[in-house]
């Protein structure tokens, strides 16, 4: 990492002599101090001062030795750090995500596996499921979690939960005592809905669409959660899934009424990669264990 004659220029300071410098580094004496005289052309002043008994910096070898033997010091941190890198593989774990995981599920699961595996790295991108898939496929992210409603020939599959879309509501609202709810029955109260890019959104348009139905909803966000805090105490109905609600400060205030109608219920959660790619060995552990966090969490 550092040239010959900085490395013999800094035996030489080490040991205060050339001969012994030279024992050092298996070299003749001539060896080290063409190499001294090389770098003191370089700079144009002597780095030494020649004594009798062997050499002694001067001001200027001085200010080279602490510049030198701070580089040396860098170097070798670089060297150790890719020498560790090499032995795990690559420790920073790429992942793309809708953002109804990122809110609470991924942020916890990510830090249990980092208690378990101090070495690795996050990087999370949060966007829709289309870029989400993209991401994956681009090989720009190492793991995609989304919510879906098909498959996508260029990823492969790791985990399919089922995630049907509920109506979110107050605990007091006139429809959380139902075991489930149709569509038709929230044409009195206002609505919270994801934009046209989330698949609660996709879902709910196609399922109005079968019906006949046209509802517009009062409040619209690609952000699923912000209308969250809007329903204790209101006849607002938020449509989401049961992940987006789960850990939200609010929650036991509110209440998770399943739909009635099938398109509702044809959404899956699916953990993706890139097909045929083979992870680093950091991201195949987190593949495996997200895989069982979310087996656990999904189930309301």
């Amino acid at each position: 990492m550092i040239s010959t004659a900085m490395r013999h220029f800094l035996e030489v300071v080490r040991t205060g002599s050339i001969a012994r410098a030279a024992q050092r580094l298996h070299v003749a004496p001539s060896a080290v101090s063409r190499q001294i005289g090389k770098l003191e052309a370089m700079v144009g002043v002597p780095l030494f001062e020649r004594l009798p008994r062997g050499m002694r910096l001067s001001d200027a070898g001085r200010r080279l030795s602490a510049y030198a033997s701070a580089s040396a010091l860098e170097a070798e941190r670089v060297l150790s750090s890719i020498r560790q890198d090499s032995a795990l593989g690559d420790v920073t774990v790429h992942i793309a995500s809708t953002e109804g995981f990122a809110q609470q599920f991924l942020s916890q699961a990510m830090a249990r596996f980092k208690r378990q595996h101090a070495d690795v790295r996050f990087h999370m991108h949060v966007g829709h499921g289309q870029e989400v898939g993209r991401r994956v496929a681009e090989g720009l992210s190492h793991i995609g979690i989304r919510y879906s409603v098909a498959a996508d020939p260029r990823l492969e599959t790791h985990a399919l939960c089922a995630a049907p879309v509920y109506a979110i509501m107050c605990r007091k609202h006139p429809l959380a005592s139902r075991k489930s709810v149709d569509v038709r029955q929230l044409l009195d109260y206002p609505l919270a809905l994801g934009d046209s890019e989330t698949t609660v959104r996709q879902l709910f348009d196609t399922c109005c669409a079968n019906a006949g139905l046209h509802l517009e909803p009062a409040y619209v966000s690609n952000y699923s959660a912000a209308f969250l805090p809007l329903l204790p105490g209101n006849l607002i109905v938020a449509l989401s899934g049961y992940l987006v609600v789960r850990g939200q400060p609010h929650a036991r205030r509110l209440t998770a009424v399943p739909f009635s109608n099938p398109e509702m219920q044809q959404r899956t959660i699916q953990i993706l990669t890139l097909q045929g790619h083979a992870l680093p060995p950091m991201a195949a552990a987190f593949l495996v264990f997200v895989g069982g966090e979310l087996g656990r969490a999904a189930r309301p």
